[in-house]
């Protein structure tokens, strides 16, 4: 079986992807045969960004905008019945993922986390909030999966790189009247950070979310949140860690007032060290962390911060 795998330069995490895909490939697919690499984007300052991370030949498949419906009217036309195509972990490789499937009459899942290459493929992804494991068999090609958040990554190792085929997405669509890019809110450095602080329901206000943010800052971090504490717009939505937001894995994680949910622990278990703080000890992440304080988050976060301002 051969695999390709697709990186959307559109995106800002482009590099991110194509480390995912790195660790992906080097972790599954050893054994398989290697395809092309696709690299959707605007033009030539887009491929120059990628170009030192891909040692193989690259399809570019060009357009001013991204565009699911030309993207996909492209890859439609490349996609091989017996080929495995792996996207990224993002809002557009679930979409495309699933929708290039359904065009081809292949077999799809999202959020990968692991595969077996055999007959037929077998994909692993975490269901039921996390909460357990489950083996899907992909029967029917092509077969189209996205990776899970908060992959293992690796850097590539630099090559010569060359454009083996461009590829011009048409232009327009003729449904489609205007068209406004916003810029996303994004959370600085969280999903790299090596001290991240994550807010839980527990710190009550917009206020305390404050002088997590400050703290974290002083700890030389990044501030992270469950989904109360965005739903609450105690902080922005880009702050979201979990299933649903950033899976992270810095050297320390400390959490305020969090109690510790399956779909949020999941965005933190990969942390090297995790601290909790808590007023309650029956919380189910002080059964999780690696240190567990039943105190009051606010004198805690105090001291640390006195301490971290001694030294």
């Amino acid at each position: 079986m051969k695999y390709h795998y697709i990186i959307n330069a559109y995106s800002d995490d482009a590099i991110c992807q194509m480390e995912e895909f790195h660790a992906f490939q080097d972790a599954f697919l050893k054994d398989s045969e290697q395809g092309e690499v696709y690299i959707l984007c605007r033009g030539n300052e887009d491929i120059e960004l990628l170009a030192r991370h891909i040692a193989e030949n690259a399809v570019v498949v060009a357009a001013p905008d991204y565009s699911p419906e030309a993207v996909l009217e492209v890859l439609e036309q490349e996609a091989d019945s017996e080929d495995l195509y792996i996207f990224g972990s993002g809002y557009s490789g679930i979409e495309l993922s699933v929708r290039l499937s359904e065009r081809l009459g292949g077999s799809s899942v999202t959020s990968v986390h692991a595969l077996e290459a055999g007959e037929p493929v077998t994909v692993r992804k975490m269901v039921y909030a996390n909460h357990m494991e489950g083996t899907f068999a992909m029967k029917k090609g092509p077969y189209c999966i996205s990776l899970a958040k908060g992959m293992q990554r690796k850097e590539a190792q630099e090559g010569i790189f060359h454009i083996e085929r461009e590829l011009r997405c048409r232009k327009g669509n003729d449904f489609v009247v205007s068209r406004e890019t916003m810029k996303e809110e994004t959370a600085g450095g969280l999903s790299d950070a090596k001290i991240v602080v994550a807010a839980g329901r527990g710190i009550q206000n917009k206020e305390n979310a404050r002088f997590l943010e400050e703290a974290a800052k002083a700890f030389g971090g990044e501030l992270g949140a469950s989904r109360p504490v965005a739903m609450n717009a105690w902080t922005p939505m880009s702050r979201l860690i979990g299933v649903s937001g950033k899976m992270i894995a810095p050297e320390v994680c400390i959490t305020a007032g969090v109690s510790g949910a399956a779909a949020f622990y999941a965005g933190i278990e990969k942390s090297k060290l995790i601290v909790a703080i808590n007023t309650d000890e029956q919380a189910p992440i002080m059964k999780k962390a690696d240190v567990a304080i039943v105190d009051d988050f606010m004198p805690v976060i105090q001291s640390l911060r006195k301490i971290v301002k001694e030294q």
